[in-house]
């Protein structure tokens, strides 16, 4: 229940009763509780009530859980989306990132205490404007190029930390096509230093490396504190289900894509990325909508050791007045 006293209305999906049952039982005396056992009954209530979070699980009959969040995200955007599932449904966590845009993940079984705090935080987040990844009246003209959204993106930055030589190759052809910066490096410093100070950069690409897998995932989540409206696309070269729920729970990373990539998708993803930056950069409020948790363990201690150094606070972030030079520069 909001401050206002809102009751908020919650949808549980799931075709075994006893889990519905259970959750309904948890969350009746604060919320207006909807149950459903398929996905196709799910959009039919979805099709008739404001629903603010709706939680599913993922391995239901005729319609899996990853695919009723995609719809979802697309026809009812303001429902905030979790999914209960397993590390054994990796590509189901991957569509969920991909197409769901989910928010959290949770297993079964679920810590009560846990489950009430996110549907909670879900809930107070529906009340905010969701994105729906247009600029301005979204209109396209001429040959399908978004004229108003490639202006907008002028001047814009990727910061890229990718030791693929093609990867590289293939987001530069991009960027002078577009005339978008690249800023280029592999240390964790100057990652933290250039996103948290250079305002022009919006999307960060960054390749998920097994040896520094916790660095990356914290660094995440610090730069999404500092700087809520940059958005994260994570290449890699295998995914990885664990991996994938950090990056979500972690992270809010926007893209979770294997390499190779196929040029098309990736320049897309490029562009979609960039449409949610300059969306939340003009709506601060929705930035809640991506929130993540603050890191904790010796890592994130010595990451914020760095903003720290750098004279940032890891939560505003700091103007930098720099005006746009070439389209490249390597730290």
């Amino acid at each position: 229940m909001s401050d206002a006293g809102k009751l908020y209305t919650i949808l549980f999906v799931d075709d075994e009763p006893r889990i519905t049952s259970a959750l309904k039982a948890l969350f009746r005396r604060e919320y207006n509780v909807l149950m459903a056992d398929s996905g196709r009954e799910a959009l039919q209530v979805l099709s008739q009530t404001n629903v603010d979070v709706l939680v599913s699980d993922q391995r239901m009959p005729g319609m899996m859980g990853s695919e009723l969040l995609a719809t979802v995200s697309q026809d009812y955007p303001q429902t905030m989306r979790i999914l209960l599932t397993g590390f054994s449904d990796r590509q189901a966590i991957i569509d969920s990132i991909n197409e769901g845009e989910v928010y959290r993940f949770v297993n079964k079984p679920w810590d009560n205490t846990a489950i009430k705090e996110l549907v909670a935080e879900a809930a107070a987040a529906s009340e905010l404007p969701a994105d729906t990844m247009f600029l301005g009246d979204g209109t396209v003209v001429e040959g399908g190029i978004d004229h108003a959204f490639v202006a907008a993106t002028k001047g814009k930055a990727i910061l890229m930390v990718d030791r693929s030589q093609e990867t590289r190759h293939q987001i530069h052809k991009f960027c002078r096509t577009r005339e978008i910066m690249i800023y280029s490096t592999q240390n964790f410093e100057q990652v933290i230093s250039a996103a948290s100070s250079r305002e022009n950069i919006g999307v960060v690409m960054i390749e998920l490396s097994d040896h520094h897998f916790e660095q990356t995932i914290q660094t995440i989540n610090l730069l999404k504190q500092a700087r809520p409206e940059l958005v994260t696309i994570v290449l890699t070269n295998e995914y990885d289900a664990e991996t994938a729920v950090d990056l979500i729970n972690q992270g809010q990373v926007f893209k979770y894509l294997a390499k190779p990539i196929g040029l098309q998708s990736l320049y897309d993803s490029i562009d979609s990325a960039f449409r949610r930056h300059l969306y939340l950069k003009d709506n601060m409020t929705s930035q809640q909508r991506y929130k993540v948790d603050k890191p904790k363990g010796r890592i994130a201690a010595n990451l914020q050791l760095i903003f720290n150094r750098l004279g940032l606070t890891g939560v505003k972030s700091k103007a930098s007045g720099e005006q746009v030079g070439d389209n490249h520069s390597n730290f």
